[in-house]
């Protein structure tokens, strides 16, 4: 090529990039016009050697799949900073398969194949033109129809930021606001301005939510996005978790609606939050409620006294505490509610046990029939998991003595070095490719989260 010629293409692309977004892929082009084959064979030959070469990129482009710019969402010359954080995030959330962005990412990632890439978009082009007119249009159809599909996911992702808890618990059959207020979808604006009520801050959020012309299209933008794109195995799920809902007392089901909406990932750090301070503080579980016994109670105090200056609170609870017998249990709440962290952990417990086990009890119970397929399986017996365990040290060569049982500690020092031998054994590489076997464009699923 020469450099006129070169330098021609250069103002081209820079043109492209001012005038066109990067989600419509202004580097995709099929020519509209139509020429024999013969007179395009040198670019039939070049495109048949990139075939060879490089299968995943012809078989992408022939298929209608958007260019690796589009699908990562970078112009040419995008920075290895740009692509590395463009990758993440596709990786998180995309229409696209994980195989195909990781290609993408190899393709651009490095200076040599990228250049190579640009000359193969620039001969798919070429080769366009010889194709038949119902073949091209068919090509055009499943093209546009990808890139319509990821700018659906684009703007999710980012309605995600704000609805992320939100999806979550509606995906496990919470109602959606429009059923929780009483309207129907199609309810005017100021139908709902009208009658809403606003006789709880559920429903005053609702009520905005939905009178907020800006607010309401986001919304319904989201109902019909997971509508459309959510896999069918979760759907029948939420259909099935519905019921729950309805049995949920209505100050905690207002509570955890409202987090979800007021707080995108409170939730989630609800949930964390609870796990990780019963795992450091396995002692507290039998003082928690729904037990009688506290360690508020233990000491004779009133919950809402530890909402005091922390000084007045701590000087309560050493005046209770000399009150008292030294009874083990009577130490245990006196050593928890003195000292300040462990005080404010226990009391968040005490003030959110109840929508926190609420959660628990719509979330994680949910995970287990979709994740784990059951067909009369039983729990096998501690006899039958010693024999497996055996069979599997024989095979290893580690021997156990027939009258003696590991302890629980010899047992993980022993799976532990197996899995460790494993992982070495099986190490791959950061990115693995994965069957080209790519979602057409109308199967594009969505897991909310």
């Amino acid at each position: 090529m020469s450099k006129k010629r070169k330098k021609q293409r250069a103002e081209e692309i820079q043109a492209i990039k001012q005038e066109i977004p990067v989600q419509n892929d202004p580097y995709w082009k099929v020519s509209s016009i139509y020429m024999d084959p013969h007179r395009v064979g040198k670019f039939i030959s070049r495109f048949e050697r990139f075939e060879d070469m490089h299968p995943e990129w012809a078989d992408d482009l022939m298929n209608g799949m958007p260019t690796y710019y589009c699908i990562l969402g970078v112009e040419r010359g995008a920075t290895k900073d740009q692509l590395e954080q463009a990758y993440e995030r596709k990786l998180k959330f995309s229409s696209y398969p994980d195989e195909v962005i990781e290609e993408a990412f190899d393709a651009l990632s490095n200076p040599k194949l990228q250049k190579e890439y640009n000359e193969l978009l620039f001969t798919f082009e070429q080769v366009t033109k010889c194709m038949p007119h119902p073949e091209k249009n068919e090509l055009i159809k499943n093209h546009s129809a990808r890139v319509s599909i990821e700018k659906e996911y684009i703007r999710m992702g980012q309605i995600l930021s704000k609805y992320k808890d939100y999806t979550l618990l509606y995906k496990h059959g919470m109602p959606d606001l429009y059923e929780i207020a009483g309207f129907s979808k199609d309810s005017t604006t100021e139908e709902i301005r009208r009658n809403c009520r606003a006789d709880s801050e559920l429903l005053k959020k609702t009520c905005a939510v939905l009178t907020d012309p800006a607010s309401r299209e986001e919304y319904d933008f989201m109902l019909g996005f997971i509508a459309k794109h959510i896999d069918r195995e979760l759907l029948e799920e939420r259909e099935r978790s519905r019921k729950k809902w309805k049995h949920i007392d209505r100050g905690i089901f207002d509570k955890i609606i409202l987090t979800a909406l007021n707080e995108p990932d409170a939730i989630e750090k609800y949930m964390q939050r609870q796990v990780e301070i019963l795992n450091s503080n396995q002692d507290w579980k039998q003082y928690l409620p729904p037990n009688k016994e506290t360690f508020v109670s233990i000491l004779g105090l009133d919950a809402g006294s530890l909402h005091a200056d922390k000084k007045e609170v701590e000087r309560a609870i050493r005046e209770k505490y000399r009150q008292f017998e030294k009874t083990p249990q009577v130490n245990l709440a006196y050593s928890v509610l003195k000292n300040t962290s462990q005080r404010e952990d226990y009391q968040w417990l005490l003030e959110n046990h109840e929508m926190l086990n609420t959660l628990f009890s719509l979330l994680a119970a949910e995970e287990v029939p979709r994740r784990i397929k059951k067909e009369k399986e039983e729990i096998p017996s501690i006899q039958e998991t010693m024999n497996a365990l055996t069979r599997l040290f024989a095979e290893r060569g580690i021997k156990i003595g027939k009258d003696k049982i590991p302890s629980t500690q010899e047992m993980i020092e022993i799976l532990t070095s197996i899995f460790e031998e494993d992982e070495v054994v099986e190490e791959s590489p950061k990115r693995i490719k994965k069957s080209k076997n790519k979602k057409p464009s109308n199967q594009t699923t969505f897991d909310v989260l």
